[in-house]
């Protein structure tokens, strides 16, 4: 199981175990007063190298880079734009999404990607923030 720090102002929210990923939901520490929301996920990856969609949204564009991330943003009518930005990890895929959060910031996520570590894993389980589903 891998995890980014929270992004600034959020803290892990919910953690969901599966049998081939690990999903974390961040959520603003101030939940209620300020909005925002960063999903991640760590998984199998779902193609032998990433690659766009060829059946795309029609108003998502999406780009690999050629350092290896793929970035799919998504124009969300009255609203800010949904990023989406996907990288390989060792033998995994890891993808952050967001409206709140800019591709930037979901950089500096993946950035600091590392193992889940006992202590992080105890204050998850101490404050029922996660939970293991089949």
């Amino acid at each position: 199981m891998y995890l980014g720090d929270a992004p600034p102002g959020m803290r892990v929210a919910h953690a969901e175990v599966g049998p081939a990923s690990f999903v974390v939901d961040y959520r603003p520490v101030r939940e209620g007063y300020e909005v925002g929301y960063v999903g991640f996920v760590v998984r199998t990856p779902l193609t032998p190298a990433l690659r766009c969609p060829e059946f795309a949204p029609e108003n998502e564009t999406c780009t690999v880079t050629p350092q290896g991330e793929m970035i799919r943003v998504g124009d969300i009518p009255g609203s800010t734009d949904a990023v989406t930005l996907t990288r390989r990890h060792r033998s995994a895929e890891v993808e952050v999404s967001s409206q709140t959060l800019d591709e930037r910031g979901l950089r500096r996520l993946l950035d600091t990607l590392h193992p889940l570590s006992d202590a992080e894993l105890r204050e998850l389980m101490k404050e029922k923030r996660i939970v293991h589903s089949l």
